[in-house]
């Protein structure tokens, strides 16, 4: 194998194992969840940001590596998910302005993308102390109609970058699980993803 190749190689093991080290461990989630590796969770050919829609979001094409992993529990309404991303350059600061915008600026009427049916997300921007600095957590309230049924969902999406990594908790619940209760379990997990981040950083912030 050519040496170019070799290097290559290598660093994407270092890169994988890197970001491995950052993602939840299941404890950090809740007591009996199990985590649970993806089929589209390695690499960059899944996108990372899609929240309001996929245009705009030139930090894509600055990744250069990705993870993301489920977490199940058995019997429970709330499901989670984290995903860690690396970026080249300034890719990581960028891809906060963009959720930060598309947060911002998300019309209120029915988009569709992605192959995703045309529904309306409602974003509001919530607050928890414990996160790092500059981080956005969100709560998309989804509604819309699906074959002539009307549909809605909460989903918390939680945005938080070291330098050039960036961590991404995310969460979904079943019909019949509130809103509040959802929005703990999920700052409890971004929580641990803010500890696992600052053991990155020298000086605990982002760079």
């Amino acid at each position: 194998m050519p040496a170019a190749l070799v290097a290559l190689a290598a660093a994407a093991l270092v890169s994988q194992a890197n970001l491995a080290k950052l993602v939840l461990k299941p404890s950090a989630v809740g007591s009996g969840y199990v985590l649970l590796h993806r089929n589209d969770g390695k690499g960059t050919a899944q996108r990372t940001l899609d929240l309001c829609g996929t245009k705009n979001y030139r930090s894509e094409a600055l990744r250069t590596d990705r993870l993301q992993v489920d977490y199940l529990k058995q019997g429970a309404k709330l499901a989670l998910s984290n995903e860690v991303v690396s970026y080249k350059g300034d890719g990581a600061k960028l891809a906060m302005r963009e959720v930060l915008v598309h947060a911002q600026t998300c019309p209120n009427k029915p988009i569709a993308f992605e192959g995703q049916p045309p529904l309306t997300y409602k974003i509001t921007r919530i607050s928890d102390p414990k996160l790092l600095s500059g981080a956005i957590a969100l709560r998309i309230d989804v509604s819309g109609k699906i074959n002539g049924k009307h549909v809605s969902a909460i989903r918390f999406a939680i945005y938080q970058r070291v330098g050039n990594v960036l961590s991404g908790v995310y969460s979904y619940s079943v019909n019949g699980v509130p809103g509040s209760a959802q929005q703990r379990f999920v700052l409890h997990a971004a929580e641990a993803s803010a500890k696992a981040l600052r053991g990155q950083s020298p000086g605990g912030v982002p760079a």
